[in-house]
């Protein structure tokens, strides 16, 4: 070990020299990264109605479109809100693309309601409609079962309109130009219309949302942290040249990171773009512990090259002991099937490797070619280090039994967690996108679908009664569930005009039982569709699967993988198996992917948990420190977390994976502080003594990393988007917890536990001596 010591410091230009060459190298990858913001990038691949999805999307092209939704206290037919709809009707063309719009404005009357008040459309035009008039329309409207159920509310109080345009998805700067154009327009509605309510929402602009807000953490959290950081470093260690190399290290860090997932292709996405600021508050850490050794030396009149040794010395076992098994908390994340969770594992993984090699290739280098015209101050928190050693001292027994009551009630607390997943987590609450979610899961009740793709497996197949008579059976089931709000699809039209064609009379409202018929609506409904191109498609291009679609509203991730359940087995049931029936949409996805990803997680920090043991105890060459070092790394993430049931009680998994690299993260202290107190057992000191040595090298340097990143972490309260708002919640106080474990209930633990091996041995040798 030595020969490392003397080789990092004697050969340090060199050393540097090669840091410097392959950083950059490694660097240059960042002109490659690239940021993944679609919902897809969350979902697992590997989850089995991801293949009937992409069928179903194969078959029915996803609808490139976005939704405005128009909202007054009162209703919205009244001539504000009517002229602001009839202004996008005119002016939908100025979204990039568009070439179909759909409102209240060109919403046709059934044939009844057409001959009855003789005109064609819902809404004549708004010149010749009287006050009067207004009401008639507004009766006729919430009169209509289908227009309440999709673009009207209950009330009348909001209408949605919807503005379809073509667009090449694979290309994100077209989708994020789309979502450009759509905002300018919606905010031009706004200011011309300043009474009504105006939103826009749809795939692009929750892409758009998810680039902002990403765009705008980067551009403000990190400043911050940096600020912060840097402020905080300076006072504790009384150097701003120590402070802004450890900076210069920790950036160098997140350069590498980025740079290897540039070089490696591997995409960002909403959650793994949070790592390179996790991986600048670990960076740090690494630093600290080599730069406050060092400081303490120079202290004690060292030379600077001593000085360097004597910290190399203390410390090159525990950072590279608490690198790896760092790196192995991020790396279980690797269980998970979620491109999002494991991609934000992996980075951290790589920052953390790069950030250990840095520091020990570059920040010797860095901070001996600093001038020292005098002996540096003691370090910043050195006093408050002496005031714990005095508490461990005083008050040990009280510190552990009071320790070990709150892990004891708050592991208790633990199953009052409950899993949940919003996927618009990811979204600012003061979005459009959470706004009209909302108001569809109040006033309209569609805020949530199922797709279902029918597939009867011929050419023309959506022209034979018998597959329609079982897609109709298939329908009016789902419709008479309890979570349905409603259902619509192919067998839904063709029965209304089956009742159009004969008066309206009930007795019709059925499938036609001849073919022809059945082709006679099919080519009527073609002919509507070309004059009316914002009609969604209800059937295939080669006619042989008809899209179902089944609107829901405020269903629970169980409850809608419950009703999904119930749907599938009832179509084992009664659907013949000729006819397929795949999942044609994202829900259901995303609902499993939350009991997926629990599962997955669990399994990830089993795995983590037995390695990082493991390395524990090879690395302290020591059973039982290895085993004992488990408790003031685990106990952390079990205190928050039930405490967190107590208050909150919600968990997404993006959350819960917290649990998981918890470990890895927090186990940096209790390595320096394990590894201090083996030295000095070895050498002789009585287990008080080993705690006051520990303390003494180990307690400053663990008390600045824990500043620096429970400040790190705690600035994501300052995030665009509630998910990282919970994760600084969460984090920053695992981290603290686990720093006052390490200062208050560790060294406690130690102590009585050596001293009952102690008293075990005493015991042993005075039976020995009387036998």
């Amino acid at each position: 070990m030595q020969f490392v010591i003397n080789f990092l410091v004697e050969r340090r230009y060199y050393l540097f020299l090669v840091a410097l060459v392959s950083g950059l190298t490694v660097a240059y990858g960042i002109t490659l990264s690239t940021l993944e913001t679609t919902q897809q990038s969350l979902l697992s691949d590997g989850d089995p109605y991801k293949a009937e999805v992409d069928q179903t999307r194969a078959d029915f092209p996803p609808s490139t479109s976005v939704l405005f939704a128009f909202q007054t206290d009162t209703d919205v037919f009244n001539f504000q809100s009517l002229r602001a709809m009839d202004a996008l009707m005119e002016r939908y063309t100025e979204v990039e693309g568009a070439i179909a719009v759909g409102s209240l404005m060109n919403r046709r009357l059934n044939e009844v309601d057409a001959e009855r008040y003789g005109r064609d459309y819902l809404i004549p035009h708004l010149d010749s409609v009287s006050e009067a008039d207004l009401d008639d329309i507004k009766a006729i409207a919430l009169r209509d079962s289908d227009l309440t159920k999709s673009l009207l509310s209950k009330t009348g109080d909001m209408a949605l309109a919807t503005i379809k345009y073509t667009a090449n998805p694979n290309e994100r700067e077209v989708r994020l130009s789309i979502a450009a154009s759509v905002y300018a327009l919606r905010d031009s509605l706004r200011s011309e219309f300043p009474d009504v309510e105006i939103y826009a929402l749809g795939g692009v602009l929750f892409e758009m949302d998810g680039f902002k807000a990403a765009e705008q953490d980067r551009l403000v959290l990190f400043p911050i942290v940096i600020s912060l950081s840097i402020l905080l470093l300076w006072y504790c260690l009384k150097s701003l040249p120590y402070a802004i190399s450890l900076f210069a290290v920790a950036f160098a860090s997140i350069g590498l990171a980025v740079g290897s997932f540039g070089w490696l292709g591997i995409p960002f996405n909403q959650i793994s773009t949070l790592g390179p600021l996790v991986v600048l508050v670990i960076a740090m850490a690494h630093g600290i512990h080599i730069v406050s050794i060092y400081a303490q030396g120079l202290h004690s009149n060292l030379n600077k090259l001593d000085a360097m040794r004597e910290s190399l010395s203390i410390n090159i076992q525990p950072v590279t002991l608490a690198s790896i098994t760092t790196a192995m908390g991020f790396l279980s994340l690797n269980y998970s099937s979620s491109p999002g969770i494991y991609g934000f594992g992996n980075v951290v993984a790589i920052g953390v490797l790069w950030a250990y090699l840095i520091s020990l290739l570059a920040l010797p280098t860095l901070i001996l070619l600093l001038p020292t015209n005098k002996v540096p101050k003691p370090l910043g928190v050195r006093e408050f280090i002496i005031s714990v050693t005095k508490l461990v001292r005083s008050h040990g027994t009280q510190l552990f039994w009071g320790s070990t009551a709150i892990i004891v009630v708050t592991l208790a607390l633990l199953p009052m967690n409950k899993m949940d997943f919003n996927r618009y987590s990811f979204v600012d609450e003061d979005s459009d996108l959470a706004h009209v979610m909302k108001a569809l899961a109040e006033k309209i009740g569609n805020d949530q679908s199922l797709v279902y793709s029918v597939q009867s497996g011929d050419y023309y197949g959506i022209t034979e009664p018998e597959f329609l008579l079982q897609v109709d059976e298939f329908s009016r089931w789902v419709e008479s569930q309890p979570e349905a709000s409603f259902v619509s699809s192919y067998t839904d039209l063709l029965r209304s005009l089956n009742k159009s064609e004969h008066d309206d009379d009930p007795a019709w409202d059925k499938i036609p039982e001849d073919k022809l018929q059945v082709i006679d609506y099919l080519v009527g409904y073609q002919l509507v569709q070309e004059i009316e191109p914002n009609l969604e498609p209800i059937f295939n291009a080669d006619y042989s699967a008809i899209r179902l679609i089944i609107g829901t509203s405020n269903l629970t991730n169980v409850e809608l993988i419950e009703f999904n359940e119930r749907i599938d087995a009832w179509i084992d049931e009664n659907v013949n198996p000729k006819f397929k029936v795949l999942h044609g949409d994202n829900s259901i996805l995303f609902a499993r992917l939350d009991q997926a990803i629990t599962e997955e997680l669990m399994k990830g920090f089993t795995l983590s948990f037995i390695l990082i043991t493991l390395t524990m105890i090879i690395g302290l060459a020591s059973v039982k420190y290895g085993l004992l070092s488990i408790m003031p790394n685990i106990f952390p993430a079990t205190i928050v977390f039930g405490v967190w049931g107590l208050f909150v009680g919600e968990l997404s998994p993006y959350i819960l994976m917290l649990f998981s690299i918890s470990i890895g993260l927090v186990v940096d202290d209790s390595v320096h502080i394990l590894s201090k107190y083996i030295v000095g057992r070895r050498r002789g000191d009585a287990p008080e003594e080993a705690v006051d040595y520990s303390l003494d090298k180990a307690g400053s340097a663990i008390t600045i990393t824990t500043l620096s990143l429970a400040v790190g972490t705690f600035v994501l309260v300052l995030s665009n988007t509630f998910h990282f708002q919970n994760v600084a919640l969460l984090l920053t106080p695992i981290i603290v917890v686990a720093w006052l474990l390490d200062l208050l209930f560790l060294p406690p633990l130690l102590i009585r536990f050596d001293r009952w091996i102690m008293g075990r041995r005493h015991d042993s040798v005075e039976s020995g001596i009387k036998a």
